[in-house]
């Protein structure tokens, strides 16, 4: 299952939450108290790397949370409050937040192109048993294409 998510770097990972390393750090401690992952620490030469395992209470933990409704009015575009506003800016000013948001909407479209390219690659390889991977992908992938036309629709 690693090889899976293998194409969710710490720069891609902010595509669908928050990325910074003391969020991670502290939901990974929060969740290795609750028992829902374990921890082993190994020596990359002067380096401790300290990797995380999904335990079987995480697991249904997750599936759990997975299988709840999703709630529509949770998903918001901070972003579009700057946009109702643009028209109090000065033109030129208008113009350049708008010339970088489609830059950076741009950005975000090649971003997730990759990652789905990744992910077709990722989806050929030899996968752990024990997995309804078909619909894991299918997911994966619907998520992947709902945010690229998002980021080319916007």
């Amino acid at each position: 299952m690693v090889r899976v998510f293998l194409f969710f770097h710490r720069e891609n990972l902010a595509l669908i939450c928050s990325h910074s390393a003391g969020s991670v750090q502290t939901a990974l401690s929060k969740l290795e108290r609750e028992g829902f992952v374990s921890s082993t620490v190994s020596l990359q030469g002067k380096r401790r790397k300290k990797l995380f395992s999904i335990t079987p209470s995480g697991r249904e933990a997750f599936a759990a949370w997975a299988a709840q409704p999703m709630q529509a009015e949770k998903v918001k575009n901070m972003e579009l409050p700057h946009l109702f506003f643009l028209g109090l800016a000065r033109p030129e000013a208008r113009k350049a937040a708008i010339q970088d948001y489609i830059r950076q909407m741009e950005e975000t479209t090649a971003v997730l192109q990759s990652i789905q390219q990744r992910f077709q690659q990722a989806k050929e390889g030899p996968l752990p048993p024990g997995t309804d991977w078909e619909s894991v992908f299918r997911f994966q992938e619907y998520t992947l294409e709902y945010g690229i036309a998002a980021a080319q629709f916007q």
